[in-house]
């Protein structure tokens, strides 16, 4: 003998549905909630520095300056380099600018950074046709 097919029908919906609702709670979507933004504290610190900029020929001007603060004011003049000491944020990006008589050939300007307790960094820039207008980035 049979099984009538409508309780077959309705014991095999039955045993889905049984099935079915502890699959939805297990793979459904969790309710997600956007990840906390940590605040940061933007200090950037500053680092006594010793800096020296050496070159071939002396230009007949000089500008370094960083963050609209010139550098080069209280520096010491060789003939083949300047000499100064400045307070420099750890990530520094200075505009640079010389000028050399007329018909100086290219000339190079080599920048020598020395933070207190860090590793010296240096970076040379070109001039063309007697000037120089570049900005430098030193990172540390």
């Amino acid at each position: 003998m049979r099984g009538s097919p409508p309780i077959q029908l309705f014991l095999v919906v039955l045993a889905l549905v049984g099935v079915a609702i502890p699959l939805l709670r297990l793979t459904g979507k969790a309710a997600i909630s956007a990840p906390m933004a940590q605040k940061e504290a933007v200090v950037e610190k500053t680092v006594p520095a010793h800096v020296r900029v050496r070159f071939v020929h002396k230009p007949e001007t000089l500008s370094m300056k960083l963050e609209g603060r010139e550098l080069v004011e209280k520096a010491v003049w060789g003939e083949q380099e300047v000499e100064f000491d400045a307070k420099l944020p750890t990530v520094a990006e200075m505009i640079v600018a010389a000028t050399w008589t007329y018909g100086a050939p290219n000339q190079a300007m080599s920048i020598e950074i020395s933070p207190d307790g860090k590793d010296m960094h240096e970076k040379t820039v070109w001039s063309s046709s007697g000037s120089l207008s570049e900005v430098v980035l030193f990172q540390w």
